[in-house]
């Protein structure tokens, strides 16, 4: 199993949206992430990166 720890904007402790997440979903400018308990995470912006060998992903928030 797969499992990621989802940043906000770059790779940096402070940054943490989620860990343990088993499925990134993106949908009309949200992304919806979901850890290995079933919770949720949803940010308005778009998925930049994912890095499946170092289990990392990035999000960058949409500009308000």
């Amino acid at each position: 199993m797969c499992l990621a720890m989802v940043y906000k904007t770059e790779q940096k402790a402070e940054n943490l949206l989620l860990s343990n997440v088993q499925r990134i979903d993106c949908k009309d400018g949200m992304v919806y992430l979901t850890d290995l308990m079933e919770r949720q995470v949803v940010i308005e912006g778009e998925l930049v990166s994912v890095d499946l060998v170092g289990n990392t992903a990035i999000v960058i928030p949409r500009a308000v």
